[in-house]
């Protein structure tokens, strides 16, 4: 499972600074972004006396992040541990919950309405089913070799929550969802080829009931097929190819002047491109390189099994979530909805987001392995019906 060494003390300590570095970075760079991004369309619709509340607003969901980022980072691995089980039901009752009482919009049903603030639940679900994976594979030890524990049982934990994210609609989070289960699995011991056979089918199927029974995942499909059939991509390129070496300057973009939809959200680093040219896009893939090089350096710090799977899960969504939203953006992939990482105004993804990193961090601070951790859900987990136990 380890091949490669573990990092000291003082190098887990170095990376942790330059990790928390790369994603403040991000935030201040996000709050300015969205600030100029907004300001104009908020200036022409409600006039000079409201120019500030895009910034107020984000400002307030900064400020949400950090105060989780601050109190994940004093969950240490134990807490983590005792408590997947019940972060992850409770991930799953929002979805039903969601299903039934959420706020629809263009046809989908994924999110909460509270004080006039979205709440978007399957961002939570996530979460709790990267560490519930990470439990169930460091309590299963040796038998994650096995079909059975090491990926049936698995398959299950992540088919529920992806299931009812589908039937939200919303097929894009859904698949990658299941692809973060994968991850988790195969970095927890599963066999590639147990995996291989599981999801292989378990995502055809997806597809294939998308492109039977949701039309927009039909229309956005298509849409990429062929890209000058999709508005939103050709004034996300055109912005970004406007924007030359240095940029517009900042604040005098036109694309956030109503012609890009979701410019100060999912298309945010359209706008960063236009306002500060291939410079201001180099130093922001920088910073996720920065994340995801010193986000491994403290994973190769940790002795436990559970912290090890746990934190690479959590990691590796933040840096798969930025490639995809770039991904799209520069139509190399279908147009899916995720947000930026830490940059983008989506407010329940970067408060989820900073408390992953904030998690993440907190399991570095008890590096070591814990034997009492490590047998906590050995009997529980593997003995309880399992063939062969």
């Amino acid at each position: 499972m380890r091949a490669l060494p573990y990092s000291s003390p003082e190098q887990m300590a170095r990376s942790t600074r330059v990790l928390l570095f790369g994603m403040l970075a991000l935030l201040g760079l996000g709050t300015v972004m969205v600030y100029s991004a907004t300001a104009i369309g908020q200036l022409r619709t409600a006039g000079p006396d409201a120019l500030l509340r895009p910034l107020g607003s984000h400002a307030l969901k900064l400020l949400l992040a950090l105060l989780g980022f601050l109190l994940a980072l004093r969950v240490g691995p134990r807490s983590l541990f005792g408590a997947a089980r019940w972060a992850w039901a409770g991930g799953v009752m929002l979805l039903v919950v969601v299903l039934l009482l959420g706020v629809e919009r263009n046809g989908a049903r994924r999110w909460f309405e509270i004080a006039g603030t979205s709440f978007q639940p399957s961002e939570v679900a996530r979460v709790a089913t990267i560490v519930l994976l990470a439990a169930w594979m460091s309590g299963a030890r040796d038998r994650v070799s096995q079909v059975w524990t090491g990926v049936c049982v698995p398959f299950l934990l992540v088919a529920l929550p992806a299931g009812l994210v589908m039937l939200e609609p919303d097929f894009g989070s859904a698949v990658f969802l299941l692809f973060m289960g994968v991850f988790v699995m195969w970095i927890g011991g599963a066999r590639a080829r147990h995996l291989l056979c599981a999801f292989l089918p378990a995502i055809a199927g997806a597809a294939i009931l998308g492109w039977t029974h949701f039309s927009h995942f039909r229309t956005r499909l298509s849409t990429f097929m062929t890209p000058d059939a999709d508005y939103q991509v050709r004034q996300a390129l055109s912005a970004l190819g406007s924007g030359g070496l240095l940029g517009q300057g900042l604040g005098n973009g036109t694309a956030k002047w109503g012609f890009l939809p979701e410019s100060d959200d999912d298309f945010l680093f359209a706008v960063v491109g236009e306002e500060l040219g291939l410079v201001g896009t180099a130093v922001v893939l920088a910073l996720y390189a920065l994340i995801l090089w010193h986000g491994v350096r403290v994973l190769l710090g940790l002795r436990s099994r559970f912290s090890l799977v746990a934190g690479a899960g959590l990691l590796l969504q933040v840096v798969v979530q930025a490639v995809l939203n770039i991904a799209v953006v520069t139509a190399v992939a279908p147009n899916k909805g995720l947000p930026l990482p830490f940059v983008s105004a989506g407010g329940t993804s970067m408060v989820v987001l900073c408390i992953s990193i904030g998690l993440l961090l907190g399991l570095a601070r008890c590096p070591e392995e814990d034997p009492v951790l490590e047998a906590r859900w050995a009997t529980s987990l593997t003995h309880r019906g399992e063939p062969g136990a």
